[in-house]
């Protein structure tokens, strides 16, 4: 058997969302699987200071972190594109301007608006603290370090004028109704698949895509096998090419078992 190269949601795909704890038959199956010579990454929306140290426990074999915009193999930095300062610059004041509670994510922070009107974003911002990343706040015409963003808003909120100046950049994933993921144009979870391939020589007919919300679709239907978790959100039922058991049912082992791969 060829060896996979297989991609992994971290939120409902290796980690409960109720307690933020992964399935000891997930463990097993990571094991089992590095065992057998395959290769194991986290493809994930978050930035690399937000993962939280009971997925880096795992040991997986690396993280394409911010949809797809910065990619760490065996403990190194081995990719990262960068937003062009005066971008960011216009992203930031644009946000401040319109009054969106935007959440910019960085690879060594996430910075924060100077008043949060969103309960969600301050609580976000609480959980950061706690668990110690660095949680700054930005300004007018700052520059922060930042590869993607999210943003809260309400009805009142003019998001479509925010989004419409930076339509030529940027892609919006509408996550919920209120709530938008905010990524490069060249960048998604499915190009994080392909430049990490193409920087190990590896193919696609070898890749496996495992996740279960709607921001995982361009991952699932990016590789040639892929895994809906049972718990996911149903739309993804219909493009995935497996659909696995409630990741408290052993998803992840089981869908390992499925593909051969322990």
């Amino acid at each position: 058997m060829s060896r996979k190269v297989i991609f992994f949601d971290i939120d409902g795909t290796l980690s409960t969302e109720t307690d933020f704890t992964v399935p000891e038959s997930t463990k097993k199956a990571i094991k089992l699987a590095q065992d057998n010579g395959h290769i194991l990454m986290v493809n994930t929306g978050r930035t690399i200071c937000i993962i939280e140290d009971v997925i880096k426990e795992l040991g997986l074999d690396g993280y394409i972190c911010g949809c797809g915009t910065n990619i760490y193999y065996h403990g190194k930095e081995i990719y990262h594109a960068k937003l062009p300062s005066e971008l960011k610059k216009g992203i930031v004041n644009k946000a401040i301007e319109l009054d969106i509670d935007a959440v910019l994510e960085g690879p060594e922070s996430i910075y924060f608006p100077e008043t949060i009107k969103s309960k969600t974003v301050q609580e976000i911002k609480e959980h950061y603290s706690d668990i110690k990343v660095n949680v700054p706040v930005y300004h007018k015409d700052d520059e922060p370090n930042f590869d993607k963003f999210t943003a809260w808003y309400t009805p009142k909120d003019d998001i479509e004028a925010f989004k419409d100046a930076f339509k030529d950049d940027l892609e919006y994933i509408q996550r919920a109704e209120d709530f938008i993921e905010v990524v490069p144009k060249a960048c998604s979870k499915a190009t994080g698949i392909q430049t990490f391939i193409d920087l190990i020589g590896a193919s696609i007919d070898d890749c496996i895509s495992i996740g279960d919300s709607t921001n995982d679709l361009p991952m699932l239907t990016y590789t040639k096998e892929s895994v809906a978790m049972g718990n996911s959100n149903p739309v993804l039922f219909d493009y995935v090419t497996y659909i696995t058991t409630d990741i408290e049912d052993d998803g992840i082992y089981n869908a390992l078992k499925h593909f051969n791969v322990i």
